[in-house]
């Protein structure tokens, strides 16, 4: 059984194995979401620097010219915080009419709003991820319910790259680190009501908390159907070990 939510959660759990996957991580959530395109943005607190960025969509082309210019001009991300901000609400249109990073970069990527947070915050990095609207454009009403069903998911990965370029203590290898990241363990997600539909294939997650906020999501999108009203996810490990149990039911509607 294949879900589209699922599906996408699961690019991100790629992506935090590994930053090669973060361009597939994006289009997806950009094809859920209807969406022109999507930004991934790690700033270095210390430096004021941009120390990774990956642009998705209409701006795709356009990544370098942020890094090395307009990320200083840029007045819509200090703005931002955990929760999901328009910039057409953050700042007023007479603002925007005199920003060089608006009118020089974000028109010119043919982009017109964008829906943003700020997935992560430490001492020494910030990670801000933007949804961009297309000229001439609404944001389609999928929007809201596709981050709210992915937000933990999106978040973890997004604090899994960060934690890459942060610096390694002195006398301290990365090594070991990296290679627990991309080992990972495979789960299992059987759904029971009454009759049960075994999980066969399972997914690599690093953690067994990874693998438990995934079940959720699951138990999100089918909540959204009544007649899954009263069965539960079942999660497991590769030793048939019970990790998890997600109830599905009306309290994660909206949720």
């Amino acid at each position: 059984m294949r879900f589209a939510i699922s599906s996408l959660v699961s690019t991100f759990h790629d992506a935090a194995l590994s930053p090669e996957a973060w361009p597939r991580a994006l289009k997806a959530l950009t094809d859920a979401c209807g969406a022109a395109g999507a930004a991934l943005i790690v700033s270095n607190k210390s430096t004021g620097n941009v120390d990774d960025a990956c642009f998705s969509g209409l701006s795709a082309g356009f990544k370098s010219d942020y890094v090395r210019h307009y990320a200083a001009l840029d007045p819509y991300s200090p703005l931002l915080d955990g929760s999901w901000k328009k910039l057409s609400d953050c700042l007023p249109d007479s603002l925007l009419r005199k920003s060089e990073w608006y009118i020089d970069f974000v028109l010119t990527c043919g982009v017109r709003d964008i829906l943003g947070a700020r997935l992560v915050d430490t001492p020494h990095h910030c990670v801000i991820f933007g949804i961009h609207q297309q000229i001439g454009c609404t944001f389609s009403d999928k929007v809201d319910s596709v981050v709210n069903l992915v937000a933990i998911p999106l978040a973890q990965a997004a604090r899994r790259h960060a934690e890459r370029f942060s610096s390694p203590k002195p006398g301290m290898s990365v090594e070991p680190r990296t290679e627990i990241l991309t080992e990972g363990s495979r789960f299992y997600f059987h759904i029971g009501n009454g009759t049960r539909y075994p999980d066969e294939t399972g997914s690599v997650f690093s953690t067994p908390e990874d693998a438990a906020a995934h079940a959720l999501v699951l138990a999100r999108e089918l909540a959204q159907d009544d007649s899954w009203h009263g069965s539960s996810i079942l999660v497991t490990d590769d030793r048939g070990l019970e990790i998890s149990r997600v109830r599905i039911g009306r309290h994660l509607v909206g949720g």
